[in-house]
């Protein structure tokens, strides 16, 4: 009897089981959204877009680097020490950043160093999209330099 009352469990719960999974819908990735260049720069244009992430690699705190895109094509900011300005160009989703102009103040090594490394990151072309309200810059190789808006 004791033994029936196992079976009879087991078999409830593959049942259970059954019924669960069979009922469970299956998901399907979501489309991959095509946004317009038109799009993309309504997005960014007009905010602060500070660094949190410079190639994958963590920024200095309170360092402020800094993106600010106009509608115009140019954009301008901090590089955590100096200032600059210069141009962009968005096509097809991927960003090219023209020359830059930019102060010529001495900096604390560490802010140098990231300094360096943002506008290296600047000198190739990148991806341009959104995560959880963040701007990714992607390049073809390597990590995303990762911006939040300045509130």
């Amino acid at each position: 009897m004791r033994h029936m009352k196992n079976v009879f469990r087991a078999m409830a719960l593959v049942t259970l089981m059954a019924i669960v999974l069979g009922c469970a819908k299956q998901q399907t990735p979501p489309a991959e959204t095509v946004v317009s260049d038109a799009d993309l720069i309504s997005a960014i244009a007009g905010r602060v877009w500070v660094a949190e992430y410079i190639h994958g690699l963590p920024v200095v705190d309170m360092s402020h680097t800094s993106m600010i895109f106009t509608t115009a094509d140019s954009v301008n900011g901090s590089g955590a020490c100096n200032a600059y300005s210069g141009s962009y160009a968005l096509k097809d989703g991927a960003i090219t950043f023209g020359p830059m102009a930019a102060t010529m103040k001495m900096c604390p090594e560490a802010i140098s160093d990231q300094e360096m490394r943002f506008f290296q990151s600047l000198d190739v072309d990148q991806t341009v999209s959104f995560e959880n309200g963040l701007l990714h810059l992607t390049p073809a190789e390597g990590k995303p330099s990762i911006f939040a808006v300045q509130e």
